[in-house]
């Protein structure tokens, strides 16, 4: 199809319309129960469109969780070229904070995908943990203490937004207001310095 033959509507950021409406279906009904009629009626498009765009839902699916990482690791690139060693684990932490703080649907989404997907997730691992993984090893080394630090924080950050539902009655207030996210982001900075300077 050459772009004479295109429909008018994909000029006017429809494949991205596409992504966030599909990003919140998915995060709401997982994979498996999502329905791509009700992510092309939430993208103001059609069905078909979609197939033209990503052929169908799995491709759709696969293609939200990897801009999703995209733009996530796009993140922590920036937070790693914004200075040197000293204080990288806390702009990687606050970096990663930031980016759910903005995308909340994506921790929904990736619990969706573990508890649906089940061992297919485990197949699969390499493509979504492989590049973190890469990005530990060339800057923190293979000591398993970083590895611990980076399981802790990263359960810390994500925790949080996965819980977020119920939170609300334990802090007995919106985990989500301005107010209770500084906080938050506080002390996952506070967090992640603590656990660094214990380790050898």
């Amino acid at each position: 199809m050459d772009s004479s033959t295109i429909p008018a509507a994909t000029n006017d950021g429809v494949k991205e319309r596409i992504l966030a409406a599909a990003r919140a279906e998915f995060a709401q009904r997982g994979l498996g129960a999502a329905s791509v009629r009700t992510i092309a009626q939430r993208a103001e498009t059609t069905a078909a469109m979609i197939n033209y765009y990503f052929g169908g839902k799995q491709a759709l699916y696969d293609n939200v969780v990897a801009d999703a990482q995209g733009r996530l690791f796009a993140r922590l690139a920036a937070a790693i070229a914004a200075g040197g060693r000293e204080g990288l684990p806390v702009r990687l932490a606050l970096a990663h904070f930031d980016f759910l703080v903005e995308e909340r649907e994506l921790q929904r989404l990736l619990l969706r995908q573990m508890l649906d997907q089940g061992d297919a997730v485990r197949e699969r691992s390499e493509v979504i943990v492989g590049p973190l993984t890469k990005l530990m090893h060339e800057h923190f080394g293979d000591r398993d203490e970083a590895r611990e630090i980076a399981i802790s924080v990263f359960g810390a950050i994500s925790g949080y937004f996965i819980y977020e539902p119920v939170l609300g009655v334990f802090l007995g207030q919106d985990p989500l207001s301005p107010a209770r996210l500084a906080a938050r982001r506080r002390h996952v900075a506070e967090l992640t310095l603590l656990l660094e300077r214990s380790t050898p």
